[in-house]
């Protein structure tokens, strides 16, 4: 839309133009311009086709006029100058001969000068004036628009940067690559590789490691040969773990035993390499989560646009070779500074370990938010397993945690490392709490009461239990060494938080992480130093942020680790001495289609309690329309503390045994086993609820009281993915008859309709 400037400027455009037509027809007689016209000015828009016109106006007011022809009085035109010019050197100017002046100024014809010449053409103005269909051809406009941009270089010796290289171990089938045939219909397929000393492998999916012979690394972790097979989890979504090929001192190389039974040609061929790896499919069902939610589909494979890249292919259908690097995959970094701060806090291969127990073995990782503590605390759980037979990890951090959905503060403890992202290993916690929301910001008496009871626990249960030795394992045992990941929040409350926790916690060794800027977080200390509360403080640098956090946000991150959960299959069996994690994951059917559990709320619920901003208005008689499609926490608590908070003579079987405004369960009395989906209420006659959770059922009778936070279910959960891309319907019901989900598009910024309101004076018009 043209301003009221600009349209005056484009009337008096035309008018000139209408005035001018019959001097630019008349070529002029002499290259010099009569004296009369020096001081003539040519229209703004078309000095290159037209001579100048008269300065004078048509018209002029009387009185002032003098005064305006007097100020706007200028000198004559460079181009109608015949002595030397100070514009002629700049790139805007067209330099012209006399020949040139003497023909008619709408000339399209240059020269080769001219032409070759780049010039810089001026952006769009609001101002200018649009052309119309009168205005006249410039002969210029099907010539391209050449832009005047310096170039470092000539063209053709411009070269593009190459992909890095993730691997570089050459696969050559039968030479170091050798395929095994299954030994059963049902067995998964296998592969044999041979590393040299150095060489890496970056692998993408699913499949399961066994070091045959020979030591490597993997993600940092140094894995030695044995019957041990490790579950590696690798989709783009996270950055690829790296295999690497380490020379071992403790077994020479050459005739040494390999584990299994081999053909003989690998048998033949492997004295020549430094380690024989075997790799073999893992099917799970993890790849089905990416159906479910679309942000992660087929992220175990390469993109749809890589896979018809030449790449060698090992006979897996769930391993994919990575030679080189592309946008949407990138490498785990391990930094060195990393690898210096593990190493000086690991207890020395012949160490006693009678020794060990008067030292802290609890370890802190704390820094701001995008700085590496995830990968990091992984890290050090991995590398701690190594020593010790089984690893405490205390998760801290409620919006992105390691084991367990968010929401929840949680002890685990591991026994075998974990190769892949979060949501790849769910576990049933040894002990959490519900706080309900992914920040403590709404309830930190709550948030730092249950880290409390945690620390307590750990002290009391797991510190100092042995377990019995191995024959083959010369791992410790008598010692559990704890794993404390902080939360990333590192200012005003978070930072209050932040020293509360180390303050309960009391740790040995903390792990400072260095803010990409001062405004990120506190600063970094020397690279060791001594705390005022004892412990050793290690700085360990801050890894960039990788190219995946462009694709994946934190939100993505926590909807999949949630659905995650919820299609999870925990072992029936729990182990005695750590938390179970997921074998395998059940994508057949969405949330919507699995049949719940039913309960009876006035045989098996005692108590159910609302937390989180506004839940305190919800009355009992509204309650049964708060929980359908929420996530409530399944707890347990100890016998006689809920007698004084409720009775249940007065419930009637019709409701709910609700309070308004009741608080949650006491931290030391009580222990959360895990989340559930509340698919349906019926309140009448008499009040039951159906349930959907991943909890083993040798649990569920130990859970009589429901805590309902701010948590949600990610909406990709509650959608049918098997009519997603057909009509919609979800589990056989229209769509716009599913209840709970609203379809549409939403506006964008500005898109909504406009409403004018005319009713309102500017304060000049009142």
């Amino acid at each position: 839309m043209l301003s009221a400037v600009a349209a005056r400027k484009a009337r008096l455009a035309a008018s000139q133009a209408q005035n001018t037509t019959p001097v630019a027809a008349a070529p002029s007689a002499s290259a010099s311009p009569p004296p009369s016209q020096t001081k003539q000015k040519a229209p703004p828009q078309s000095t290159s086709q037209r001579p100048p016109s008269s300065k004078r106006k048509f018209t002029a007011a009387a009185g002032g006029t003098a005064a305006k022809k007097k100020r706007r009085e200028q000198p004559a035109r460079y181009f109608a100058q015949a002595s030397a010019d100070a514009f002629k050197a700049q790139d805007d100017v067209i330099v012209v001969d006399e020949s040139d002046a003497e023909s008619s100024f709408s000339s399209s014809e240059s020269s080769e000068e001219d032409v070759a010449a780049p010039r810089r053409t001026r952006a769009w103005s609001p101002s200018a004036p649009l052309a119309d269909s009168s205005d006249e051809d410039d002969g210029d406009g099907d010539e391209p628009i050449v832009l005047d941009y310096p170039l470092s270089a000539p063209l053709d010796q411009v070269s593009v940067e190459p992909a890095s290289a993730l691997s570089s171990f050459d696969p050559v089938l039968n030479q170091n690559v050798f395929h095994l045939a299954p030994a059963s219909e049902t067995a998964p397929k296998s592969t044999v590789l041979l590393l040299r000393s150095g060489e890496t492998v970056a692998l993408l999916g699913t499949y399961t490691l066994t070091v045959l012979r020979g030591t490597i690394t993997l993600a940092g972790v140094q894995l030695l040969a044995g019957h041990t097979s490790h579950p590696v989890y690798a989709p783009r979504s996270s950055p690829i773990p790296i295999i690497q090929c380490r020379l071992s001192r403790s077994t020479p190389t050459g005739r040494a035993p390999l584990l299994p039974a081999l053909p003989e040609r690998i048998a033949d061929a492997s004295p020549h390499f430094d380690a024989v790896l075997m790799l073999q499919e893992l099917h799970t069902g993890i790849e089905g989560l990416g159906r479910i939610c679309r942000t992660f589909d087929a992220c175990f494979a390469p993109a749809r646009w890589h896979r018809n890249l030449p790449r060698f292919d090992l006979g897996l259908d769930t391993v994919y070779f990575l030679a080189r690097q592309t946008p949407d995959v990138s490498p785990l970094v391990v930094p060195p500074s990393w690898d210096a701060a593990i190493g000086s806090v690991m207890p020395p291969p012949d160490v006693d370990e009678h020794t060990l127990l008067g030292q802290g073995a609890t370890y802190l990782v704390r820094g701001p938010k995008n700085a590496g503590k995830s990968t990091f605390a992984r890290l050090l759980l991995n590398r701690l397993l190594s020593r010790y037979q089984r690893v405490a990890y205390l998760e801290c951090d409620l919006g992105q945690s390691e084991f367990t959905p968010g929401g929840m503060v949680s002890l685990n403890v591991v026994d075998r490392p974990v190769f892949g992202p979060p949501f790849s290993h769910p576990s049933v916690p040894h002990a959490s709490h519900y706080i309900g929301a992914t920040s403590p910001k709404n309830s930190p008496s709550h948030y730092l009461e249950s880290l409390q009871a945690l620390i307590q626990l750990y002290h009391a249960e797991l510190q100092d239990a042995a377990l019995d030795e191995q024959p083959n394992d010369s791992r410790i045992t008598s010692i559990v060494p704890l794993v404390v990941n902080t939360m990333g929040w590192t200012k005003g409350l978070g930072a209050d938080l932040e020293r509360k926790v180390e303050e309960i916690i009391e740790p040995a060794h903390i792990f400072t992480f260095a803010a990409p800027s001062p405004e990120d977080g506190w600063n970094v200390p020397g690279p060791s130093h001594s705390h005022p509360g004892g412990a050793t403080v290690h700085a360990v640098e801050s890894v960039p942020p990788s190219s995946l956090a462009s694709y994946y946000s934190a939100a993505d991150h926590r909807n999949i680790s949630m659905l995650s959960y919820f299609h999870a299959v925990f072992p029936s069996a729990a182990p005695s001495t750590s938390s179970p994690l997921a074998t395998a994951w059940d994508t057949s059917l969405p949330l919507c289609a699995q049949p719940p559990y039913q309960l009876d709320c006035q045989t098996a619920l005692d108590q159910l309690v609302l937390t989180g901003a506004g839940t305190e208005d919800v009355v009992p008689s509204e309650v049964h329309r708060a929980l359908p499609g929420a996530l409530v926490a399944l707890v347990t608590c100890e016998p006689g503390t809920l007698d004084s908070d409720s009775d249940s003579d007065t419930v009637s079987p019709s409701t709910l045994p609700y309070s308004p405004g009741a608080p949650p369960p006491s931290p030391h009395a009580s222990r959360c086993l895990g989340l559930a989906l509340v698919r349906g209420v019926r309140p009448h006659p008499h009040a039951r609820l159906q349930l959907l959770t991943p909890v083993p059922a040798r649990l569920l009778g130990e859970a009589r009281v429901l805590v309902m936070g701010e948590m949600q279910l990610p909406v990709w959960g509650m959608l049918d993915f098997r009519t997603l891309d057909g009509g919609g319907e979800v589990a056989g019901v229209e769509k716009g008859r599913v209840p709970y989900l609203r379809w549409g598009k939403g506006e964008g910024a500005g898109g909504e309709r406009r409403r004018v309101r005319r009713n309102l004076m500017r304060r000049g018009q009142m």
